[in-house]
């Protein structure tokens, strides 16, 4: 059971990290192990079907006290290198999941922009070449890509220099990661997360590479550089595919069936006049474009981008109501777990918090399960028709979460049971109001334990919620909130390459774009 069962036709959809950087020792990172590989991919596996895992041919080191990241080659990289193809080859398992082997390009990464490169098969080069012709050759003998990711920096800074391009080698692009979005320069979703690379600009967005007439297939993907792929929030990649196979996720990239989500697996069926997403034809006349999307949260806005700019745009608040009726309704309910107690207050936390929890349908039946980790530690440890039992390990202010979609009648029973205590609610009670439920009679107990100070002591009773690790029981979400279909008739096209895609933005501020549709008059 799991959010990952929707087909599109004979495509089954698929979710993936396109951008995990795997580094090997240097002065932050320690040494590249297989036991830290296997680690790697195990976590992976409890959430993703496929990783592409990019291994960081880079080092950081100290020069007279400021520390400086390599450029080029070392003879360190091909050890590495050489583990990194052992453990993606090893853990390649078709069906069940799927690895592609990687690396992040470390040629003249300046001049021309960041690409990750990924290959179809195992054991193949890691090369040296400076500059992205080079380096494009390459690819071609090799059975490889590139691809190009936070493009809207300052073009010679890193930005994407759109004068040196491959559609064949580089299918799609990544729209969104850690560092933030590089949509377009005025677009949602800033480029600031990353401070020391500095703000988006022109010269290197994603539009504007559409605009050269580029066929850019659009996805997300994180950018980690702390082993656990997938981190929720700094993007992930879905695709259609035939199977679990790299052979047939492979074709899927060539083909440009993919997309990408900020974190958040909204669910995208995008088409015009029955042309996918990432596909071209030719046409004179009207269109008519269609979408389904299936959130994960209230849908806020639907938006068409066309040549650039928005051609329709649909605002879905306001447009459903709460269920009243006495059949089964179905829902999405997020739990989250998390906050904690705050160190810069004194209070010292030698362990992570490990929970325990189960959410069960007593009266009705449990849809699908979506994971939103952003850490080692979780674990979904069974799924039923009616249940779901799994383990969160948090740290102080870092969060974890799931999604449930459930089907129920109103007056039926949901039990969320947290480290063996049952809460009982009924579904009616759930779409009326969101919750937090607070330990703090464990914050009391820590408390008195590494400070010798009861309530009587304490002046203000503040210090046991700020310091209690907190479950949030967000409000459910009915169906008619979360699914969405929509059709758009467009008149006129320009002559030569138009194309289209897709954004959609949910109230939580979690988004997702399509990868454009292509149309030659």
């Amino acid at each position: 059971m799991s959010c990952m069962d929707f087909r599109w036709g004979e495509y089954r959809l698929y979710w993936g990290d396109g951008h995990l950087n795997v580094h090997g020792k240097d002065i932050w990172y320690p040494e590249l192990t297989w036991e830290r590989l296997e680690r790697i991919f195990e976590a992976a596996k409890s959430h993703l079907d496929f990783l592409p895992i990019a291994y960081y041919p880079f080092i950081w080191y100290e020069k007279n006290g400021l520390i400086i990241e390599s450029c080029g080659h070392r003879d360190k990289f091909l050890d590495e290198w050489a583990l990194i193809q052992e453990a993606v080859a090893k853990m390649n398992s078709p069906g069940t999941f799927v690895t592609f082997l990687g690396y992040e390009w470390h040629g003249n990464r300046r001049r021309y922009g960041d690409h990750n490169v990924y290959y179809l098969k195992d054991y193949m080069p890691l090369d040296a070449s400076e500059t992205l012709p080079e380096l494009y050759e390459h690819l071609r003998e090799n059975q490889g890509i590139a691809i190009p990711h936070h493009t809207a920096y300052q073009v010679g800074e890193r930005g994407k220099d759109w004068s040196f391009h491959d559609d064949d080698l580089s299918p799609f692009v990544e729209i969104y990661s850690s560092h933030g979005s590089s949509e377009g320069c005025d677009t949602p979703f800033t480029l600031n997360r990353n401070m020391d690379m500095g703000p988006r600009t022109s010269g290197g967005t994603v539009i504007e590479g559409l605009e050269r007439g580029y066929r850019l297939g659009i996805t997300a993907s994180g950018d980690n550089h702390w082993d656990f792929a997938g981190v929720w929030g700094n993007g992930l990649m879905a695709v259609y595919a035939k199977e679990l196979t790299r052979e047939s996720i492979w074709d899927a990239f060539m083909n440009r069936r993919i997309y990408g989500v900020t974190g958040d697996r909204i669910k995208l069926k995008f088409s015009i006049n029955d042309h996918m997403m990432g596909e071209v034809f030719k046409y004179e006349g009207p269109v008519e474009v269609k979408a389904e999307i299936i959130g994960c949260h209230i849908i806020d806005k639907i938006e068409i981008i066309k040549n650039g700019d928005v051609v329709y745009a649909y605002c879905h608040q306001g447009r459903w109501r709460l269920p009243t009726d006495k059949g089964v309704v179905r829902v999405k309910i997020r739990i989250e777990c998390g906050w904690g107690p705050q160190e810069r207050f004194g209070v010292k936390v030698s362990k992570p918090k490990v929970w325990s929890m189960s959410l069960e349908v007593v009266d009705g039946k449990l849809i699908s399960v979506e994971p939103c980790f952003t850490d080692f530690g979780q674990r979904i440890i069974s799924t039923s028709d009616s249940l779901c039992e799994w383990i969160f390990t948090t740290k102080p202010k870092s969060i974890q979460g799931m999604i449930f979609e459930v089907e129920s009648p109103l007056k039926g029973i949901i039990n969320i049971e947290i480290d063996h205590k049952t809460y009982r609610f009924t579904l009616e009670e759930l779409l009326k109001r969101g919750m937090v439920i607070a330990l703090k009679e464990e914050a009391m107990r820590m408390i008195s334990q590494q400070f010798n100070l009861s309530p009587e002591d304490i002046e203000n009773p503040d210090v046991y919620w700020h310091h209690a690790w907190k479950v949030k029981v967000h409000r459910a979400i009915p169906q008619e909130a979360y699914h969405v279909k929509i059709r758009f008739k467009d008149k006129s096209l320009r002559d030569g390459r138009n194309y289209y895609y897709l954004r959609v933005t949910q109230a939580n501020g979690q988004m997702a774009w399509s990868s454009p549709i292509w149309i030659d008059k």
